[in-house]
Parts: structure tokens; sequence; C-alpha cells
């Protein structure tokens, strides 16, 4: 699993909003929260014109289903992305946008950790070098079918390192997402568009069904969505017109006994077996 490094606030930092108390109960109550105007216009446009840089200097790659192993199924999911650790190469963009986007997230990590016991949100302790932050291209005719951003499997926590079936040499961490969060950069987005997000009820798991929904999110510059992870399903419906996002997730992180590599061709594994 990719990890991201937070850096401190730059002085020129993008200005976000903090969130209310009406929104923290939001977030509490229904598992799922929306904030227009989360960031500026000025800042949106900012974010979104990296975005596109990037993607024009070939820096995205098509966002895949599962493990990484798994081969793209655009029935599922069409859309591209490019994950912001590693970071993009300096000639791509402007990386002073990116440190100051890496700054607003963790600003509103830091955020979400304090007021937590404000409503009893009962977070884990959300582990700053562990946020996933990714930016998200969908083409005209992009969608995500419905899907949880927590796989079912081992109570949503993923090791970091290969898997034993890979020969071992797990990192000693496992990491679980706890909050799912989508920032829109596309402003002057009108219904017609298409590409809303559409929100199911907390705890309900549809297999893919389209049951009945409690609402549909268009995706408006300068909003942002958060989700608790594990709780609300959801889905990218049919876009009509390309558009460009930032998705992340916070994430909790526990310790665990590291797994020898066991790769013969590993100057580790050699040490460990003859020993």
């Amino acid at each position: 699993m990719i990890s991201l490094i937070l850096a401190p606030p730059l002085a020129d930092a993008f200005l976000s909003r903090g969130l209310t108390g009406a929104q923290r109960q939001t977030l509490f109550d229904d598992r799922c929260v929306v904030i227009p105007q989360w960031i500026s216009a000025a800042d949106t446009d900012a974010i979104r014109a990296d975005t596109i840089a990037v993607a024009d200097g070939g820096g995205c790659v098509d966002s895949h289903v599962g493990t990484y192993t798994v081969k793209l199924d655009t029935s599922v999911r069409n859309s591209r992305q490019r994950r912001l650790y590693p970071p993009p190469p300096n000639s791509l963009g402007s990386v002073g946008t990116r440190d100051r986007l890496i700054g607003a997230v963790g600003r509103l990590r830091d955020e979400l950790q304090a007021t937590a016991g404000c409503v009893d949100l009962q977070l884990p302790h959300l582990a700053q070098h562990a946020t996933e932050l990714t930016y998200l291209l969908y083409p005209q005719g992009g969608h995500y079918q419905r899907h949880l951003d927590v796989p079912m499997r081992e109570g949503g926590w993923v090791r970091r390192g290969r898997s034993a079936d890979d020969g071992g040499s797990l990192s000693g961490l496992r990491t679980r997402r706890v909050i799912s969060f989508i920032l829109y950069l596309n402003r002057g987005w009108n219904v017609e568009d298409g590409g809303a997000l559409r929100l199911f009820p907390a705890g309900e798991r549809g297999e893919g069904l389209e049951t009945v929904h409690t609402q549909d999110v268009t995706p408006e510059g300068g909003t942002l969505v958060l989700l608790m992870s594990s709780d609300v399903e959801h889905r990218v419906r049919l876009t009509r017109r390309a558009r460009q996002c930032v998705v992340g997730w916070f994430k909790e992180e526990a310790s665990e006994g590291r797994v020898p590599d066991r790769d013969p061709m590993s100057l580790r594994s050699r040490h460990f077996w003859e020993e």
C-alpha cells in the first residue's frame, strides 16, 4: 500500500473551510456529509489545472479494480488516476499546488481527529503517514459501479508489503481505511452533465443492485464529500463530460509481527534461512 507523507502547511496554503458543528453531527448521524465550497474557486481551478497537466504529461494510468494484478474491467469502472505519492515528476504541473493540497488534507485530518470527541465519532487514531491521496479523472462516459471503499476480507485490514503467496516480506504494519474524501474540481457543473455521486443508506449492502439511495451529489467544483469508508456504499453515475477530482482516505494503522521474506533471491531471505 502506498503511503503519503503529509507536508507542513506553507505560507500560501489553500484556505479551506472548517467543519461546522452541524456538519460534524451529519457525519456522525448519516456516516457521510457534503460540504460545498470547502476551498475557494481559485484554489479549485489551480488543482484542476494540475490534474490536467499531470494527465497530459502521461502521469496517469488506468484505475484498477481490486489489487494491482487485476486487469481493469471498464464495465465496473472507467477512470484514470495518479497517486500523489510517489509524486509525479517535478516537470509535470505545479509542485507548489500539490504541496498546498497535501497541507490542506493534513489539516483536515487533524481537524477530524481533534473534533471527533465532540459528537462521539469514535474515530481511531488517523495515522498521519498512512493517508492516501490520488488525482482521479473520469472521461466522457466514465463511471464507477456501486462499491464500498474497504475490502470485506480480514475486517478491511490490508497488510503492508507483499502477500504470503508472493513470498512474504510484510513490513509488520497493516492499515484500514476509516474516512474517504472526495474533492470535486469542475466548476459550473450542470445536472445534465451526469457524473453524480450516488450515496446509499449507511450499513446497506446492495451487492451491485440499485436500491433506494439517500442522495445524488452534483460534482460541483470546490465541494468536499466525507464518507465513513466501511459504512456507506456509493457509485459514480455515467458522466457525459470529462471531469477531475481528488480522492483519498484517512487510515488507521496497526502493528503486527514481520513476516520474513521467503524469496530465495533476497539477501535478507538467505540470511534468515542460514540462521
